[in-house]
């Protein structure tokens, strides 16, 4: 007598199916995991000298996209400088981005300055920006003893401060390039002095360089050469007003100016414009608090305008204002 019910081939055959079926799935899991790891293995690649595993730039392009300073740092930290250097030459512009925000984090970026110029040269108006402002970021904290420390030649320096007056003066730039240049040269002072050569960019047809050059050139060059008109009476109000902050933010340190100091015409000129302008609705309030180092408190018009403006508590025009009138020169008898 059989003990186990009787079993139907068709059954048989159904649970063979089933059995196959499960052993298929767990080859195709397996392959899977296999494909998955390989492509981590081809996204990571082995370095021949540490024997570590390489970070991707990927991971830079994504820190980057996501804004976020700790991690930009931190993944450009372990791709390392020479990665980098060499993902400038990249092909498509978000890479090559991604690397020149990771650079201006590392300690050692003045060692990339050639390489970030050659850049300004790049047909893509967002790359070549890029690198301007990169070049900025290098060079702005930098000091010569601190070039000297990381070995970055002198004519690396005058090459990369040349390259940024060239792409700021040449018209057939694109304006953001050209802006990103002038910029640049503004926060590397220290290594970059301007030339007299950018003078001539207050009678450039694009409002916004001529502000940039405005704020950038030094007032007492376009007082010697004749340009104080060219920006104090420009049309663009924006221009004009960046040129008389600039003056005005010169006229508070007598040092910079020549022996005898500044002609009276010019000081005058310069007080009434910046009488007019300070209050103006469309002067951009950075110049706005730079003009009124031109105000005089201890005239009865002047004072009257600085005490307006000290009402505005808790902002920057307000603050300066407070500041100048309550200095001990400044106090009414």
């Amino acid at each position: 007598m059989r003990t186990q019910p009787f079993r139907s081939f068709a059954w048989r055959r159904r649970r063979w199916r089933t059995l196959a079926r499960l052993a298929l799935g767990c080859v195709v899991m397996g392959f899977g995991a296999t494909g998955a790891a390989h492509a981590v293995s081809e996204r990571r690649h082995v370095d021949a000298r540490t024997g570590m595993l390489e970070v991707p730039l990927e991971e830079l392009v994504v820190a980057v996209r996501r804004k976020d300073r700790a991690e930009i740092a931190r993944v450009a930290e372990r791709i390392g400088p020479a990665r980098l250097g060499e993902a400038l030459r990249r092909a498509d512009a978000q890479g090559v981005q991604a690397a020149l925000t990771g650079i201006v984090t590392l300690p050692g970026r003045a060692r990339l300055i050639g390489p970030v110029t050659e850049l300004l040269n790049a047909s893509d108006a967002t790359v070549a920006s890029a690198a301007a402002r990169a070049l900025g970021e290098i060079l702005a904290p930098a000091t010569i003893a601190e070039l000297d420390d990381w070995d970055v030649p002198a004519d690396v320096v005058n090459t990369a401060c040349g390259a940024l007056r060239s792409t700021a003066l040449l018209p057939a730039n694109a304006t953001l390039t050209r802006l990103a240049a002038l910029e640049a040269m503004g926060d590397s002072l220290m290594v970059c002095r301007p030339m007299p050569d950018l003078l001539g960019l207050l009678k450039d047809p694009t409002p916004s360089v001529r502000r940039a050059a405005a704020l950038l050139t030094r007032p007492q060059q376009r007082l010697a050469t004749g340009g104080f008109a060219q920006g104090t009476r420009d049309i663009d109000p924006g221009v004009a007003s960046a040129s008389v902050a600039a003056i005005c933010e010169a006229m508070a340190e007598p040092a910079v100016w020549p022996k005898g100091g500044l002609r009276e015409p010019i000081w005058e000129q310069t007080r009434q414009l910046a009488r007019r302008l300070a209050v103006a609705p469309a002067t951009p309030p950075d110049d706005a608090v730079e003009m009124l180092d031109c105000l005089d408190p201890t005239l009865a018009s002047d004072r009257q305008l600085l005490d307006g403006m000290r009402a505005h508590k808790k902002t920057p025009l307000g603050e300066r204002a407070a500041a100048i009138l309550d200095r001990p020169a400044a106090r009414a008898p």
